[in-house]
């Protein structure tokens, strides 16, 4: 993984941590290291105790990562035990004049301790700079080498504090990839080469590594030294006396020591081409602290993409004709190309001013079909989605074919005995209702809940008029269709349609459901809801049991759909179209719309019948009542 090396950086003392923790809070932690690709980054923290001891045992549920308030998913964590990435130190030294007597002398134990606490792998280099800059001993492992060299530190001269800072950005760009640290410890400030200021602070920002900065005395250049480590992400220690010294390299070392690191997912909708703030929350039973770090721009980053909306096609939208298809982004969004996609092939690709689509589905085989639409704006940002639609056949039109006159005959003296039928009929079912209206009870139907639940339609029930008698029902009904977003994506049939009617039809995963549907996670019931059509509306009654009721709190509910509204379970998105007078082209009322992709039903002993339901209910059907259309996916009922 070729990161961008950004920063590393250590906590030394209370000052060091960035951590912001309530005074309770067993643990401190702080950001050592960012490596940072587009999308990804590896986040090194280091996590001590209020005792400044390592801090062990922390696992990926005791961490969130947010850049500017958006989430980062943890991919993977590595603990401090696990092997790691050796670290590069720079220890910059001052031994201006100003360093001689105990102040030399505790800088001088002071490094020393803390080569020895480090890792046998971390190398170290040493640069010093009185007058002038001089590197003492290059990166290396060799510890005896290392100790040779700090035992030579000795003061003299003036302090060239800016450019030993432009020296050490140029020297830790040297050091093996990994974990890289500069330390630098001096007690006044800049007496030569003043002039390089500006330039200082700007090759310490360009090189990426964070600078912690340790002014030794009262004497130091507190300005200077905070806008250093401020803007490279490092921290800024002030040790009043030499005595103090020896105790922050050995709490700087043990920093080191006691690192996690965190591998985590960059979201695309996270824009990482402007600034932003990285924030590291760790959370321990009921103590937590956090720690934050100031983001650049990152180099090759990419701008998140936008919301993008089509018209002239609709998710489920049933297409005989050639339509128009128009990309709508989000307002403001200047949109540069577009590109039109038919199950994964590329159709067409246009620019301004025209960005519209011509879509002709004459060649199209019937079926399920996705159309998939990606536009980019003059930024680079794209956007795109995808929509599923089905292709069927343009509607019959009116040929030269004339009904026979006997014929015409037949049917109307046919018409005629039925509607003396239907009339005797009502004037019986007139008198029933009259009879049953005077009874000093009232009538329960035999399906109803048997349990008081909240209020809802009821099932199929009939309307009556002034005069109580029952009214006929709507004979034209709409069509749900069933979209699988999985099954889309994955390049299956996606799209299926039921016709409605007044009567319910269940819907679950189960075997003995009217539409069935696969359900890998656990998320569909096995008769999930009944489906109706009411008063121009589908009406989705969703099922509970009892013992869910008492024992979970899960209670049923109804949900109404208007013409165009969609509902989403699981994978699956559930679209209701009302009746529109097309639909006299498709098959009747009380027959199934064809399941597309869908192998035609089989006939089984539970093709009349539903088993005991989980709210108490049984449903029997007619001859009439349409077969079952499983998902596709499921194979038929006998398997």
């Amino acid at each position: 993984m070729n990161f961008r090396r950004a920063a590393f950086f250590a906590g030394v003392l209370a000052l060091l941590f960035v951590a912001v923790a309530e005074a309770a809070d067993p643990v401190n932690i702080q950001i050592m290291a960012l490596e940072e690709q587009p999308g990804s980054m590896a986040i090194t923290v280091s996590a001590v105790d209020e005792n400044r001891q390592p801090f062990p045992g922390l696992e990926v549920n005791n961490f969130n990562v947010t850049v500017n308030g958006k989430s980062l998913p943890v991919k993977q964590l590595q603990t401090p035990d696990a092997a790691r990435l050796p670290a590069s130190v720079l220890l910059i030294v001052d031994v201006s004049g100003s360093m001689a007597g105990e102040p030399m002398n505790q800088a001088r134990q002071a490094v020393l301790q803390f080569i020895q606490a480090l890792e046998p792998a971390d190398s170290v280099a040493i640069l010093t700079f009185d007058s002038k800059v001089a590197l003492l001993q290059d990166f290396t492992t060799d510890r005896a080498l290392l100790n040779q060299a700090a035992a030579k530190l000795a003061p003299a001269g003036e302090t060239a504090l800016y450019d030993a800072v432009i020296a050490g950005a140029a020297k830790i760009s040297e050091a093996p990839p990994g974990r890289r640290l500069v330390v630098m410890l001096t007690d006044g400030k800049a007496t030569v080469g003043t002039e390089q200021r500006q330039a200082s602070l700007d090759a310490a920002a360009a090189a990426g590594v964070s600078i912690v900065a340790v002014g030794l005395g009262a004497d130091i250049d507190r300005q200077y030294l905070g806008e250093l480590t401020n803007m490279t992400g490092g921290r800024f220690l002030e040790a009043p006396t030499p005595a103090s010294l020896k105790q922050a390299y050995v709490d700087l070392a043990s920093a080191i020591r006691s690192q996690y690191t965190l591998i985590v997912d960059v979201p695309p909708d996270v824009d990482r081409t402007v600034p932003g703030v990285l924030r590291v929350h760790v959370i321990v039973r009921a103590n937590n602290a956090y720690a934050e770090r100031a983001l650049g721009p990152l180099p090759g980053a990419v701008p998140p993409p936008f919301q993008l909306n089509v018209t002239g096609l609709a998710a489920g939208q049933r297409v005989s004709g050639a339509v128009t298809v128009q990309p709508l982004p989000d307002a403001g969004v200047e949109l540069a190309r577009a590109e039109y996609y038919l199950d994964g092939q590329l159709l067409h690709t246009s620019a301004p001013p025209d960005l519209a689509f011509e879509f002709d589905p004459a060649s199209l085989a019937l079926g399920s079909h996705v159309m998939r639409v990606v536009a980019v704006d003059a930024a680079g940002r794209a956007g795109e989605i995808r929509v599923p639609f089905l292709a069927v056949a343009p509607p019959k039109t009116g040929g030269g074919f004339q009904v026979p006159v006997m014929v015409v005959a037949g049917v109307g003296g046919v018409i005629a005995v039925l509607g003396g039928i239907a009339g005797a009929l009502t004037l019986y079912v007139r008198r029933r209702q009259a009879e049953e209206d005077a009874l000093p009870y009232e009538r329960v139907k035999p399906w109803a809940v048997r349990t008081q639940g909240p209020p809802g339609p009821v099932e199929e029930s009939p309307e009556r008029g002034e005069d109580g008698a029952v009214q006929p029902a709507e004979q034209n009904f709409g069509r749900l269709v069933v979209i699988d977003e999985e099954a889309g994506a994955a390049g299956g049939g996606s799209i299926r349609e039921f016709a409605l009617r007044a009567a319910p039809l269940s819907f679950g995963s189960g075997p003995d459901v009217d539409i069935r549907v696969r359900d890998l996670g656990g998320q569909i019931g096995s008769e999930e809801a009944r489906i109706w059509e009411q008063r121009g509306m589908l009406v989705f009654h969703k099922l509970t049991t009892l013992s869910a009721m008492a024992t979970e709190g899960v209670t049923p509910g109804w949900q109404f759909l208007e013409d165009g509204d969609e509902l989403r379970i699981g994978p699956y998105r559930l679209i209701y179209r009302a009746w529109t007078p097309e639909f006299e082209q498709e098959p009747a009322t009380g027959e199934p719309a064809e399941a597309v992709g869908a192998p035609e039903p089989q006939p089984g002993p539970d093709a009349l019948e539903t088993g005991p339901q989980e709210h108490g209910m049984t449903l029997r059907r007619s001859e009439a009542w349409p077969p079952r259309y499983p998902d596709p996916s499921l194979g038929s009922p006998a398997d």
